[in-house]
């Protein structure tokens, strides 16, 4: 004989497939920031031994990481992409210094994209080693091994995404951030230096344009939208 619906033994079941399916999740996203945390140890050792003086080994800085040298070069292709990132870690500006909640946003963006952009090409031998490590350390380890990669121009892009809340939808704020990931950041200052032979301040003026634009172009599409649901009923 067959069951016309569900009894309690599906309900058993459907419970204990959500709790497996959260326990996943939930040993993802922690392995996810121990690789983090792993990452920003490393450069927090970097940058106090040369706080101290000291030119450091790569086993030096694995030491004071608490980490073995096989793990740091999990992470790190070369001492020298290290020392890299290092630099642009601590080059960079606290977002309050270019843009506060209240502030314009569009401006805020334009702020944040040429900032970044002066920070990596100050340094483009800086740059490039730091792209070849990410890319070197991406082909080499295992998908689940991969470690993630700093994402530094996230900590400018989503607090002002986060601030158009009241006027985009959380699926707007979601294109709109990864649209901003991809014209901020090293493979943005690569490809506008190298592929698109822009001078620096071209580099610089292209970044911060294209910024604004899509802020200004989501907040357009979304204005646009508000009318569009309006219209019925002021007929």
């Amino acid at each position: 004989m067959q069951r016309s619906g569900g009894g309690a033994d599906d309900v058993v079941l459907d419970v204990v497939g959500q709790s497996t399916a959260a326990a996943s999740g939930e040993v993802t996203a922690g392995r996810a920031n121990q690789k983090r945390r792993t990452r920003q140890a490393l450069i927090d050792a970097t940058i106090a031994l040369r706080d101290e003086g000291r030119n450091p080994t790569f086993a030096e800085v694995a030491e004071r990481a608490l980490v073995s040298r096989a793990t740091a070069y999990r992470y790190f292709a070369s001492l020298e992409a290290l020392v890299s990132e290092t630099a642009a870690e601590r080059g960079m500006l606290p977002l309050e210094r270019l843009w506060q909640p209240g502030n314009d946003p569009v401006d805020g963006m334009s702020r944040a994209a040429r900032e970044l952009m002066r920070l990596l090409l100050e340094d483009e031998i800086g740059l490039h080693l730091m792209e070849r490590s990410f890319m070197t350390t991406w082909l080499e380890n295992e998908p689940g091994a991969r470690p993630p990669r700093p994402g530094r121009r996230m900590k400018y892009i989503e607090p002002i995404v986060d601030s158009l809340k009241d006027e985009l939808t959380p699926a707007a704020r979601k294109r709109l951030l990864h649209a901003l990931a991809m014209v901020m950041g090293t493979e943005a200052a690569v490809a506008v230096r190298d592929i698109a032979g822009a001078s620096v301040d071209e580099a610089l003026a292209a970044s911060a344009w294209a910024a604004q634009a899509l802020v200004n172009q989501a907040r357009t599409e979304a204005a646009a939208a508000r009318r569009k649901r309006a219209a019925p009923r002021s007929a």
